[in-house]
Parts: structure tokens; C-alpha cells; sequence
């Protein structure tokens, strides 16, 4: 995203982003299907997704499988169904929240990551 000189926001992403959150479960490819995180996607576009994880170990790079759950409230899915695709890791940011309620801080990492592959439904 950038701005012109008339402050006004211009968006140079290819592919439109929805704020949808639905379930998300990632592994590294090279891994196989050890080490499965979960997650909810903060948003998705049909080119990439973006997510949080409490795990340290996703960097630029990394190529990721991913399995997104659709629920049957979604009307564009089938119901229950999940697309299944792989994906680069564009950028992985860390960072530090605190809790006003007397909770220790903890670290979340956001996770932006291009899809390398079309979506296959499953059912």
C-alpha cells in the first residue's frame, strides 16, 4: 500500500483480501506432517493469506502446507470443507504484546505468505 500526493491510499496488492477468519492448520513442507500448527487466518485473498502463531520457527522463505477449514455458515463453500494449497512465506514479524490485566506479556509472529499453488477443495 502506498499514498499519492494527495494522501490518498492506493492498494498495489494483486488480489483483493477478505476479513475472514477461519481455521488454519500450517506444517513446513520439508517436515511432512510433524510439527502441525494452528490458527485462525486474519485475512485471505485467492494470491496469499496472512496469520498469527505463537511459534518461532516461520521465516521469509520457508515454504509452508496449509489446510483452511470453511464451516458451513460460509454460503460461497460447500459445507465442511477445507482448501488445501502451499505457500511461500513473504514476511514474518514478531511481536511483543503486554496484558493490562495482569497477565504476562507474551510473543505472537504475523505471518504474511504467497500461495505457490492453486486451492484444492477437499470434502
Amino acid at each position: 500500500m502506498s499514498t499519492s500526493k494527495n494522501d490518498q491510499v492506493i492498494e498495489q496488492r494483486s488480489h483483493r483480501r477478505l476479513d475472514l477468519q477461519l481455521p488454519l492448520e500450517y506444517h513446513h513442507i520439508s517436515a511432512g506432517r510433524c510439527n502441525v500448527g494452528r490458527s485462525t487466518t486474519g485475512n485471505i485473498s485467492t494470491g496469499g493469506v496472512y496469520f498469527e502463531t505463537t511459534a518461532d520457527n516461520i521465516h521469509a522463505g520457508d515454504h509452508l502446507a496449509l489446510e483452511i477449514s470453511i464451516s458451513g455458515d460460509e454460503k460461497l463453500f460447500p459445507a465442511n470443507s477445507r482448501f488445501a494449497t502451499t505457500a511461500t512465506v513473504l514476511r514474518s514479524a514478531k511481536v511483543n504484546l503486554s496484558s493490562s490485566d495482569g497477565h504476562p506479556s507474551f510473543t505472537r509472529y504475523c505471518i504474511a505468505a504467497k500461495f505457490a499453488k492453486n486451492f484444492t477443495l477437499t470434502t
